[in-house]
């Protein structure tokens, strides 16, 4: 087990030099090329893509060794049906790894999201046609359009929500059937439809989604600077943000708080839901009780902070983030070319 100081932000992986050399060497000695989501696996590993570095690569949390499981690190389409480590990729935007081992991964600008196979090591398209836009509800998931697909979850029932920003809807892939359909948004690009059925409703710039323990899930909203929640009952209520583009709310109620643009969210093992603010260069957390929020890490651009407060550090656009099983939160930092930790 790695340990790390409650409330103090380190360094993970990356040097901080935008490169894709590392592999076979600790996790502190290697390059990246744009971090976009991190996730780990169920043995503990921790597992990230690379946006422009079109890779998929693991450290090993017993080791720390770092290695590369997808991608040449070419811009394209190619590979399915062979090896992943022989696959290309165009923008790597998220990706969850399946208790199987099996991994999914949001090829963004290729409209698709692809299975790495952990029996074998392959790699398959499991839905989209390569072809953006927006088709195939009822039917084969490799049949469908997606627009410009950027987050995946699993939900544990068997299902893949897929978070399609531009087409302002959250997609369900069923795993065992291949069949998709559409979980929330009705295609409209606005904020409203609360009190609504999901799937009545209309989300502004659905950039990510996760789920709790109990079952609701949570969408963040690009472009409508805050998150939505469906509850179990399949109905759409607004969860954090005004609407309108700020910085401001920490210590009151999320509802009441101003995001900015924020791209990614994941819920920790109390329920409260971690929120990557991208624009505002902040981690910020929605306390499940009292549903206030608060700055954990960041709130300025910049680099600097390692080994003190994370709430004096600088972030430069973090994308993703994901939480172990001892609370530690884990950050990609994307334009500083680093996986920051925050310590629980």
């Amino acid at each position: 087990m790695m340990e790390f100081k409650s409330g103090i932000i380190d360094t993970f992986v990356g040097t901080g030099e935008l490169g894709n050399k590392g592999d076979g060497g600790l996790h502190s000695d290697a390059q990246l090329n744009e971090p976009f989501m991190c996730a780990f696996d169920s043995e503990g590993n921790l597992v990230f893509c690379e946006s422009r570095g079109n890779k998929v690569r693991k450290v090993d949390m017993t080791t720390g060794i770092v290695s590369t499981l997808a991608g040449t690190g070419e811009l394209g389409y190619s590979g399915d049906g062979g090896p992943a480590l022989e696959a290309t990729f165009n923008e790597l935007y998220s990706l969850q790894v399946d208790t199987n081992g099996d991994i999914y991964v949001v090829d963004r600008l290729n409209s698709v999201v692809r299975k790495i196979e952990q029996s074998s090591g392959n790699i398959y398209t499991v839905a989209g046609t390569g072809e953006a836009g927006y088709s195939g509800d009822g039917g084969k998931g490799v049949d469908a359009m997606l627009d410009e697909p950027n987050d995946c979850f699993l939900d544990g029932k068997g299902g893949l929500l897929i978070a399609d920003v531009k087409d302002q809807r959250i997609r369900k892939l069923d795993l065992v059937s291949g069949i998709i359909s559409t979980f929330a948004g009705n295609g409209e690009t606005s904020r409203e439809g609360d009190g609504k059925q999901a799937i009545e409703a209309s989300i502004f710039g659905a950039r990510a989604v996760c789920m709790d323990s109990i079952g609701n899930t949570y969408i963040c909203e690009r472009n409508g600077n805050g998150i939505r929640i469906v509850d179990t009952n399949g109905i759409m209520h607004t969860y954090a943000g005004t609407g309108e583009r700020g910085y401001e709310g920490d210590g009151g109620p999320a509802l009441e708080a101003t995001w900015g643009a924020p791209k990614a969210i994941r819920c920790d093992s109390k329920d409260n839901l971690v929120v990557v603010d991208t624009e505002n260069h902040a981690i910020r957390i929605i306390d499940k009780d009292s549903k206030q929020v608060t700055t954990v890490a960041g709130g300025k651009l910049g680099g600097d902070g390692d080994g003190d407060s994370a709430i004096l550090a600088g972030l430069d656009r973090p994308h993703g983030c994901d939480i172990d099983c001892y609370g530690n939160i884990f950050i990609a930092d994307s334009n500083n070319h680093r996986i920051r930790v925050v310590g629980a």
